[in-house]
């Protein structure tokens, strides 16, 4: 039994995988930390394996002595490209390695959209980098924190429907078009210029705002078929941990 620890700023996520099947999950909000210490005394032994990712200095009491933190000079099963891999965030390197896990000597692209949208790419086997740019909240916040006049609109899921408006015919719409179409616009365009460079590829989508961009994929608004994995960065800090221990 393998535990992941993954501590954001907010909140943390653990989980217990078994031959690399995800088997239980839990979050935790970080002032909920005494909650989080009790979940892993109950369900983590001395002997257990542990990987440890975090983002804060935030202590977590662990009963196991067998722990791996993750930093940037942890072995991977990939070889890493970036060029400043002290700076590469912790879940980029994460969902790189498992998008990897998944399409071995193939090439993969991870679209992650959380509070930013990260793109991660794997050729074979080696992490070559990608982008960061603002998530959708981000977008909508900043429209209205940076001008006088915008309101601050909420995003919205029934924009691929039919009867929404194509272009914007009100201050809202114009906005929401805006910055949601443009997304679908962005994805489709970093992935149309790395398909160019490194031929065709598996994507694959994770993060919160993924939802809001389904009815674009079924739609065929996209030029690509995308595979969504809820549990992606989770899933390749415990491919790192197995590669350690059997290392």
């Amino acid at each position: 039994m393998n535990l992941i620890i993954d501590q954001g700023n907010t909140a943390t996520k653990a989980a217990l995988f078994e031959g690399g099947i995800l088997k239980t999950k839990v979050i935790y909000a970080k002032k909920d930390i005494h909650r989080l210490e009790d979940w892993i005394a109950q369900n983590c032994q001395s002997d257990t394996n542990v990987l440890w990712s975090s983002v804060t200095n935030q202590p977590i009491k662990i009963n196991s002595k067998k722990i791996l933190c993750l930093t940037s000079t942890t072995p991977l099963p990939i070889e890493n490209e970036y060029e400043t891999p002290e700076t590469l965030g912790k879940d980029r390197i994460a969902n790189a390695v498992a998008i990897w896990s998944k399409t071995k000597n193939n090439s993969a692209l991870c679209i992650d959209m959380g509070t930013c949208i990260k793109y991660d790419l794997v050729v074979e086997n080696a992490y070559k980098g990608g982008n960061i740019s603002p998530g959708m909240v981000m977008r909508y916040k900043a429209l209205n924190v940076f001008t006088d006049q915008l309101p601050e609109i909420m995003p919205n899921q029934a924009i691929f429907e039919n009867n929404f408006p194509e272009y914007g015919i009100s201050t809202a719409t114009s906005i929401i078009n805006g910055v949601q179409q443009a997304i679908v616009h962005e994805v489709n365009g970093f992935v149309a210029r790395y398909q160019e460079r490194f031929g065709p590829l598996t994507i694959f989508m994770s993060g919160g705002d993924a939802k809001f961009f389904d009815k674009a994929f079924k739609k065929g608004i996209f030029a690509f078929s995308v595979k969504y994995w809820e549990d992606l960065t989770l899933c390749g800090l415990n491919e790192i941990l197995e590669y350690n221990v059997k290392s």
